[in-house]
This record gives structure tokens, sequence and C-alpha cells, in this order.
């Protein structure tokens, strides 16, 4: 087990650090900010081989922290978590070694803070310069991230505030709301119900502890809590053991998730997906929840999101009575999920010619079908389960319960019957794999009352 999880680890690390391409060196002139600035552009990997539009993140103090976001990135990318974007890292300006930082992220002019103020300024050459470049050069999706952290995070949370359509999400690392007598609070007070916010993300990292309250976090997460309107998608993060630096990398990693929430489910669907479900004999009914906002309601109403969170399954004989949405803080991904079991009676078999293969645990395919006759040993809710690939049916009793779809890719089929005791017809069809297509690890199990563990008991397996 230790070296099958050593392969799985270093295939994830291979397969992550190949998700982009080496970075590319770029510069820009700004006439707002009167220099030259530099930048670092970081591309997926396939980018010149596609055609696909994609979101950018930008990332300021780019020479810290573009390495680490595009090192986060490509592991979130690899395990599908969220999608590929194009990273655009904008390195500070220095003059005679001096940082100008501090000029650049600053809304206000702070007597502790040398050369503060010119927020207004950086926030003018993302809007009227960097951006336009950007779309105008690459494949975009014409939505935006931004990260900061630290000053950083004051200049994200204020170019929210003053430009809330610049970008989509907002990911803040550690912000130093105590600047300037914590100015960004006092202005989120005034401002923040007011501000035209359409599906706008916001994730908020930093520090427990003391540090909480000398950020001045705690002041702004109950500004959040009381003023944030409808359009304005936010959640606050707190880490134990952390510094100011090390916070940085779980605000990276959790605002990049936060922000996607609901990219891994967007195609997600009941287990089972599809089969029969007899009234009075309920069955088990999984809902994708592991990392996803899905909210589901059981008397055929369409669910909000202040419905019922879904805690891994409901027990129902009625499935059409359960609908449930998987919902996105962007709400890009916001989608009800279709596939299902319909409520109906128990399937008796049919007559099986009298030379027709029996099948068990030992058969094997032939030429990529596996057919024959399953002999049903007693009454109750039976689980065919597979990972289809292109050309992929499945036919039971003489009718068809699965077969690839083009639109759902190689994701599983679970179906659900209710068989009454004898023999049925079985045909499986699976043509010869293409590269890239999944094992179609297919099963047959049988279930005591629908609500077990049914994978545990294996009648047929392919």
């Amino acid at each position: 087990m230790q070296r099958i999880f050593f392969c799985l680890l270093v295939i994830i690390t291979i397969r992550a650090e190949a998700q982009y391409a080496p970075s590319a060196k770029d510069s820009i002139y700004s006439h707002r900010l009167g220099e030259l600035r530099q930048i670092e552009i970081v591309l997926p990997e396939l980018y010149a081989t596609d055609t696909a539009h994609y979101d950018v993140w930008y990332v300021i103090d780019g020479e810290w922290n573009t390495r680490t976001f595009t090192n986060i990135l490509s592991f979130l990318t690899a395990i599908k978590l969220i999608p590929e974007v194009i990273v655009v890292g904008i390195p500070n300006r220095y003059v005679n070694g001096f940082n100008l930082r501090d000029r650049d992220f600053t809304p206000t002019r702070w007597k502790d803070v040398d050369s503060s103020g010119g927020a207004d300024n950086f926030i003018a050459f993302f809007e009227k310069e960097l951006i336009p470049y950007i779309n105008q050069k690459y494949r975009v999706s014409g939505e935006n991230g931004i990260f900061g952290a630290s000053f950083g995070g004051v200049f994200g949370f204020y170019a929210m505030l003053q430009r809330p359509a610049m970008f989509r999400f907002y990911t803040l690392g550690d912000p130093a709301f105590r600047f300037d007598d914590q100015y960004l609070v006092r202005l989120a007070a005034q401002q923040l119900n007011s501000v035209p916010f359409h599906n706008t993300v916001l994730h908020i990292g930093g520090r427990t502890g003391f540090s909480y309250g000398d950020m001045a976090r705690d002041k702004m997460d109950s500004v959040l809590k009381a003023n944030s309107p409808s359009g304005l998608r936010w959640h606050s993060e707190l880490y134990d053991n952390e510094t100011h630096i090390s916070s940085v990398f779980k605000s990276n990693y959790d605002g990049l998730k936060y922000a996607y929430l609901g990219y891994q489910t967007r195609n997600a669907n009941y287990i089972p997906t599809g089969g029969i479900v007899v009234k009075g004999h309920p069955i088990r009914l999984f809902l994708p929840t592991n990392y996803a906002d899905i909210r589901y309601t059981s008397d055929g109403s369409l669910p909000g999101r202040n419905s019922t969170l879904a805690d891994d399954h409901v027990i129902t004989d009625d499935p059409s009575s359960i609908r449930a949405i998987s919902f996105s803080p962007s709400g890009r991904y916001d989608r009800e999920l279709q596939k299902k079991p319909k409520t109906g009676d128990y399937l008796a078999p049919k007559k099986t010619p009298r030379n027709s293969r029996r099948l068990d645990m030992q058969s094997k395919p032939v030429d990529g079908q596996l057919s024959g006759v399953v002999t049903i040993p007693r009454d109750g809710y039976y689980v065919f389960q597979l990972t289809p690939s292109e050309g992929t049916q499945l036919y039971f009793n003489d009718s068809l319960w699965a077969q690839y779809d083009p639109a759902e890719g190689h994701t599983r089929q679970v179906v659900i019957l209710p068989l009454r005791k004898g023999n049925y017809s079985f045909k499986l069809l699976h043509p010869a794999k293409k590269a890239g297509d999944p094992a179609l690890d297919f099963g047959l199990y049988y279930s005591e009352n629908g609500q077990d563990d049914w994978w545990r008991n294996p009648l047929l397996r392919w």
C-alpha cells in the first residue's frame, strides 16, 4: 500500500509540474505610472496547440509570489479541482534598491509608510494598460482574478471597492487592514453595501491569535458580516501556527479552491445515476459532497443557497421528489443534478436460450464483449457499475441501461434495479480502448436493502 501511495504521489507531482509552460518575461510601459513595468507570463502547457480561452490571474509582489502561486495552481489543476488559467506575475519596481510596493499598494498617504498613497494610479495601470494588453495578446475568457498578500491584500481589497468588475476573484493573504488606522475597515463600513457586485468572489486568509486583531482582520470580518450585499460571496479563513509569510501559501491554496468551488462537481450526478426504485423499498441516494456546496430539497421544490446542505446521501423511495443543486461562489458552475433512478416495479426474468453462456465471477470478455445469462439468486436490489469509454453499452433483460455519453465522457455510471429471482440475459459491449481511456471497472453487485454497502457483494466483475 505504501508503494502504491508513493507511486501515485510521484505521478501527481510529475503531472502537476508539467501542467504549465515555463514562464516568459515581458514588459509594458505605463503612462499612468510613468515607468516601464516588467511582467511574467505563465501559460497552460497546451496553450500553443489548443483553442481554449482562459481566466487570467494577476499576482502582485510577483518576484516572491508568482512561482509559489503557479506551483499551487499546477497541483490543483492536475487533480482537476480547478481549471487551467493564465498567470500574470507583476514584480515590484525598485529604485536605488528601494521597493516601491508601498507606493503602489496603499490607498492613502500615511506618515508611518514612506511614499504611500499610489493605489489609485496602480488601479489605473491595471484597468487602462495591463489588462487590455493581456486581453489583446492572449486568448482570455474575460474573467480575471488577483492575488495579493499583506499590503498587496490591502490593494486587492481597495481595488474591489473601487473597481468591483475589474476582477471576478479577489484572493488576499494576511492583508494588513491595520494600515492608516484601519482606513479600509472604515471605508468598507461606509461603501460596501452600495458597491454593485455581481457574483464577485472574495477569499481572505490569515493568522489566528494576536495577529487576527493586530491586522484588524476581526474588524473587517465584522464589517463583511454586517454589510456584504448579495452579489459578493466571501469567505474568511484563519490558520493556526503560521507566520505572516507562511500564511501566504495556505491563502493561495484555499483562495483558488474557493474561487472555483463547484468546478469539480460541474458534471456531477446522483449515485445511482439511473435505474428503478420501488415504492416502500427506499434506497440510499448518494450526492457527491466532497468539496462541494450542494443544497437539496425533498418536496420537489427548487433548492436555493440556503436550502439543506447535502450530507453524503439521502434515504428515499421517491427519487423524483429529491432535487439538488451544486452551487458555486461565482455562479459559473451552478447546476442542478439530473440523472437519477425512476420509481417503478420489480423486473421479472425472461426466457433465455438453453445453450446461452452462464456468467459468473470467472467469466472473461471475448473481443470486447461479455454476454450470456446472469442468474439472480434472490429477490432484491442489484447494482451495475461501470466507467464507460466510447462505444460502451450495457444491456440487461434485453433493455439498454447504460452507454457512453460524449457530454459526460468517462463519468462513472451506476444503475440500480429491483430484480426477481431467475435468469436474465446480459450483454456488455466495450470496444478496444483508445489512448487515455480509463479501465471499464465493471461490476454487478447484490444489495441487501438498497441502503447497504452493496459494493462489498460482487456477483460479476470485468
